[in-house]
């Protein structure tokens, strides 16, 4: 299996994902020790989630 093809969980909807499908949303959880924690999302939930006012690099 190739890690593209691996499978992840939207932390939205709580459905699988793949991760090459998947958009990755990186938390930094502590400013002092640069920890960050990666949490993954469909297109359409992050879409659904987001303001509309807020702009968005991306195709969705």
């Amino acid at each position: 299996m190739e890690n593209g093809d691996l499978e992840v969980l939207c932390c939205f909807c709580g459905q699988d994902s793949i991760f090459n499908k998947a958009i990755e949303i990186t938390i930094e959880c502590d400013k002092k020790t640069k920890d960050v924690q990666a949490v993954y999302a469909h297109s359409k939930c992050l879409d659904k989630v987001l303001h509309k006012s807020v702009p968005r690099a991306f195709d969705l």
